[in-house]
């Protein structure tokens, strides 16, 4: 059976829906499919340890979708951000208040991921443009033209039960270890770090007051992320792989000793109160974000270092670069909006791997002569107004 939709977007996950439901909201008679190897319609997401640090920026396109309300019920705000380098008596402090033109006075929320991906599914469903095609993998994608009555240039894909799709403009959302990618031998930059991020929750004596802390440490960062109860905090403690295996191998006793040497007592007692989860740390960036027709969207196109917490904002960007593109270009095979995409999606996201990579790669280094001036650095921002203005705005997405 032949089925026609304006857009298909394969990888039903946080950028695939989000995708499906920022271009819904274009029109109506706007008519998208996603594809998904996963049944997400029969059950919810379960914990995996991690948790998105959501810009107010992000937090604004979460709210046109429909799924601020829900996901809200759920999330920690993150009102300031303290910024420390190891021994240096210079704290970066971004407070959210200073964000001038921004709807809220925080610079952004975090939210476990199951939350998130719960919300978007549940939203999905309640939409009459969105035809969910799961647990359902293709088989064939055919970019040779096909010309309809209309004479509109379509994509026909064939999924594994048979059903054909016919598209206007494909979308590729399945993820940094994009096989979409790999089948269309788009190069792609691959950096690995040999790091390894590990994640949980914990409880602590003391209230986190919403402040998000960001400590560069030897041996790589830990970040301390508020949760909604003030009492709760998400952890990524990011470490050398061998030394990640290491810690991870130590028994409870060991294992909070060395966590509380990271987090220098700062909310007091802790406790582990969830599993602990590792995932190895690699930067991808495709050459182009695009095959013919069809897109690179999110992790897909280009995946950074977590250093900065800005992987899915960065796929939110792009996402909000596409919907404007297409309100004023509904030409879905146009070549011009494909360019368009490519040139300023690709752009956004060169800033954003150059700046996480150069971050990690500045507080990972053991010279001397760079702590100094990394530390002068944070003195000096936290000195001067108007560029410490720059960073907070630039923290929340703005």
């Amino acid at each position: 059976m032949n089925q026609n939709f304006d857009i298909t977007i394969i990888g039903g996950s946080y950028a695939g829906m989000t995708c499906a439901l920022a271009l819904a909201g274009i029109s109506p008679d706007l008519k998208i499919a996603v594809i998904e190897k996963e049944n997400i319609l029969a059950q919810d997401k379960k914990r995996d340890g991690r948790a998105y640090a959501i810009s107010a920026a992000s937090l604004e396109l979460f709210k046109e979708i429909g799924i601020f309300d829900e996901t809200n019920k759920h999330a920690g705000k993150i009102s300031d951000i303290k910024i420390t380098d190891y021994k240096s008596p210079f704290i970066l402090d971004f407070v959210g208040a200073s964000l001038v033109g921004a709807r809220s006075n925080y610079l952004g929320q975090i939210i476990e991921n199951f939350h998130i991906h719960n919300a978007l599914r549940d939203r999905i469903l309640q939409q009459k443009n969105i035809t969910v095609f799961c647990p359902n993998i293709y088989e064939e994608i055919d970019f040779q033209t096909t010309l309809t009555t209309y004479d509109l240039r379509l994509t026909t894909i064939k999924l594994n039960d048979g059903t054909i799709l016919n598209s206007k403009l494909i979308l590729a959302c399945d993820g940094r270890f994009s096989k979409l990618r790999e089948l269309y031998q788009i190069h792609t930059t691959v950096k690995n770090y040999f790091q390894t991020a590990i994640v949980f929750n914990i409880s602590h004596q003391r209230p986190h007051e919403n402040i998000a802390h960001e400590k560069f440490l030897p041996g790589g960062p830990l970040a301390i992320l508020p949760f909604q109860n003030q009492h709760h905090s998400s952890i990524v403690w990011i470490s050398p792989n061998q030394v990640a295996q290491a810690i991870l191998n130590l028994d409870e006793e060991n294992f909070l000793q060395q966590l509380g040497k990271k987090m220098e007592n700062i909310l007091g007692k802790v406790e582990v109160i969830s599993e602990k989860f590792s995932y190895p740390l690699i930067a991808i960036e495709a050459e182009k974000f695009y095959h013919e027709k069809m897109l690179l969207i999110g992790d897909a196109a280009c995946g950074v270092h977590p250093i900065a917490g800005q992987g899915f904002n960065l796929a939110i960007v792009g996402i909000k670069i596409l919907r404007d593109l297409i309100k004023n270009n509904p030409d879905l095979s146009s070549q011009n909006l494909i360019e368009a995409y490519n040139k300023k999606a690709k752009s956004e996201a060169r800033k954003m791997i150059v700046a996480t990579d150069i971050l990690n790669s500045l507080f990972e280094t053991k010279s001397l002569s760079i702590g100094l001036l990394r530390d002068l650095g944070l003195g000096v921002v936290n000195k001067i107004p108007k560029l410490k203005k720059f960073f907070i705005r630039s923290a929340g997405g703005f």
